[in-house]
């Protein structure tokens, strides 16, 4: 593992316990599924989702529903990316790259934190999901996603959270 993808493992992983340790007054292990999804070892109920980019760290936990977060650096994709994430917006944010790559971390922010609660990540196809890049909030299936908006931020932040978890 290289040492920044080193250092933002073990970033992400202390900012897992330091949290889990406020809400529940002590630490669990952190698990994963076949499919790489973060669990709480030993508790069901809680949910939890971690992201990273560069140094900017992000963890979302909740009780009795899934929840998914991302965090993206500002810029923008290849081409192809752009417009099969942004089929709407592309030309707009390709022709304006600052502004642009700012609006695209959103927009990519919005649907990789919607996989990431479905437990799908990438397999889910993140780029179906229809998010603009004006959009602070909105809802796919049974979630909610909200952004942390900071027009000057180099970064976007989203979770997504389920309305509840069926079967928990």
């Amino acid at each position: 593992m290289a040492p920044r993808r080193a250092r933002e493992y073990l970033a992400v992983r202390a900012l897992y316990v330091l949290l889990l340790s406020e809400v529940e007054g002590s630490a669990h292990p952190l698990d994963r599924t076949d499919r790489g999804r973060p669990v709480v070892s030993g508790r069901p109920d809680l949910h939890v989702s971690l992201a990273h980019s560069d140094d900017v760290v992000a963890v979302a936990l909740a009780r009795g529903r899934d929840v998914g977060v991302d965090v993206q650096e500002a810029g923008l994709p290849g081409p192809a990316m752009l417009r099969r994430c942004c089929p709407g917006e592309a030309g707009r944010m390709a022709a304006e790259p600052a502004a642009g790559g700012r609006d695209f971390a959103r927009v990519w922010a919005a649907q990789e934190a919607c996989v990431k609660a479905t437990g799908q990540g990438i397999a889910g196809r993140p780029w179906r999901i229809p998010v603009t890049a004006a959009a602070a909030s909105g809802r796919w299936r049974d979630l909610t996603w909200t952004q942390l908006r900071d027009r000057a931020s180099a970064f976007a932040l989203c979770c997504a959270y389920a309305d509840r978890t069926e079967g928990r």
